[in-house]
């Protein structure tokens, strides 16, 4: 029986040119391997980018829900204090016809999550990584902050009803409390518009909701496109900005 038995080798010649055969095929399969996972990963990214985008131009779009039905809000609002206002002096409060409903609409940051926790983020750029993870702070602080304005209204929902016998404490402190409520708003319309900014920027296509689908026939809606053009005007700051969508500043108290 023959047994294969390797040839010795003749020289340093004979060494390294077998020695180079064998790191030549190591390189090139490390080489391949290394081009799969750059293209399993240059798919990966652009296939999250598309959901990111996506994502964002839905929250857009709700914002500018949000957005259309601001000035009814600010109104209710302001409805609600002349009211307190006049109970203070008179001890009857007398309710306003429209109570205070906040718009309600859903943000989402899941696939901003899903990049971040799947390490598909990892394979960004350093640029690219930093404009999502500014606009995507916006839809996670606008979750929070409608379900507070929504709590607050809760508490709020005594005023819908005529009340006999108010005192000047007590008006007092219902007031301080819808001002508390109209900050709230102010920084939610804020976080609304920088978001709308940000999804832009990061690549979004952001087309305003039909105005037909904003709540209700009221005069006080706005139309999403009216607000959308209003927001890639040239402004000098919040004040200024919300002057031009209709909206009313309401500082922190």
């Amino acid at each position: 029986m023959d047994i294969h038995k390797p040839k010795p080798w003749h020289g340093w010649r004979e060494f390294l040119k077998e020695y180079g055969i064998i790191v030549l095929g190591v390189l090139t399969a490390l080489g391949a391997e290394q081009l799969v996972e750059s293209a399993h990963w240059a798919h990966r990214v652009a296939e999250t980018r598309t959901q990111l985008n996506i994502e964002l131009a839905t929250d857009a779009r709700n914002g500018l829900q949000w957005l259309s039905n601001a000035r009814c809000l600010d109104a209710e609002l302001a409805a609600l204090n002349n009211a307190l206002a006049q109970a203070r002096r008179t001890g009857t409060f007398h309710a306003p016809v429209q109570p205070y409903t906040p718009w309600l609409d859903k943000f989402s940051s899941d696939a901003w999550l899903n990049a971040r926790s799947l390490q598909v983020s990892d394979h960004m750029s350093a640029d690219e990584v930093a404009r999502y993870s500014n606009v995507y702070f916006y839809p996670t602080e606008l979750v929070g902050n409608i379900t507070t304005l929504h709590n607050q209204a809760g508490e709020l929902a005594p005023l819908a009803h005529d009340l006999d016998h108010m005192s000047p404490t007590e008006a007092d402190d219902l007031a301080a409390r819808i001002g508390r409520i109209q900050e709230l708003q102010t920084r939610t319309e804020l976080a609304i518009t920088l978001m709308i900014a940000g999804a832009e920027t990061a690549g979004a296509t952001v087309r305003p909701p039909p105005a037909e689908s904003a709540e209700g026939p009221r005069a006080c809606v706005t139309d999403p496109a009216v607000l959308l053009k209003a927001l890639h005007s040239k402004h000098n700051g919040s004040r200024d900005l919300f002057a031009k969508l209709g909206l009313t500043f309401f500082p922190g108290q």
